[in-house]
């Protein structure tokens, strides 16, 4: 072999080992509570963004006619925000309206104003209260597949791991397309399964090893 084909073919190993170097790098990384919670955040967004832009359509010839400035949305605040939001929108759009807010409530009154007054004022309510969507934690319908994909990793390497090294009876892990299946079933795979006939247990466990869903809501639930 010349001393030409050599570098040749050790050319070759390091481009080759610098393009299956490079894919392993580019490998997506698995994904977080924080990627998991977002993935939420989204879903309800875009649920409330689809329910603003229902009232526009039916809503928006009426709501010009009576000179009601045009909504935009606003997106979405966390539930103590949102009494305190509509209210100044209210405000600003008829201060001739009285918005309080009332514990976690808003109350309206317009007291007094009658025909094409009264329907600007009840138009004007209607407006501002359709620009902020609530930010419910808990309020995705059902985990999308970054979530699954999330939670099935944390029970892969925390709920189970941690289960085991406190003693306590784990289950084997389903194959991630078992576990997906029995979630979009209904009857998501229970990692505190073989602990149901010991009470003690399965409040030590959870207690110990809680679930992912408990993470997600604490994390949802933060500001």
């Amino acid at each position: 072999m010349t001393a030409a084909v050599r570098a040749r073919r050790v050319a070759f190993a390091l481009a080759l080992l610098a393009l299956l170097t490079g894919c392993a790098s580019a490998a997506p990384a698995a994904p977080t509570l924080d990627d998991a919670v977002a993935e939420r955040r989204a879903a309800i967004e875009a649920a409330e963004r689809e329910r603003f832009d229902a009232f526009v359509a039916s809503s928006s010839a009426r709501i010009a006619e009576l000179g009601v400035p045009v909504p935009q949305f606003q997106g979405v605040v966390a539930r103590e925000v949102w009494p305190d939001a509509v209210a100044a929108c209210i405000d600003q759009t008829d201060p001739r309206i009285r918005a309080d807010r009332v514990d976690d409530r808003l109350t309206v009154s317009y007291f007094g104003m009658v025909g094409e007054l009264y329907d600007r004022s009840r138009w004007a309510i209607e407006s501002c209260t359709a620009q902020f969507g609530v930010a419910e934690p808990g309020a995705a319908a059902s985990p999308g597949p970054i979530e699954l994909a999330w939670r099935f990793d944390d029970a892969r390497t925390r709920v189970l791991p941690c289960l085991r090294g406190a003693d306590l009876a784990a289950p084997s892990l389903p194959s991630e397309g078992a576990f997906v299946a029995a979630e979009a079933a209904g009857s998501p795979w229970n990692p505190y399964a073989l602990l149901q006939g010991d009470p003690a247990g399965l409040q030590r466990a959870l207690t110990l090893c809680p679930p992912s869903s408990r993470l997600i809501a604490e994390r949802e639930a933060a500001p």
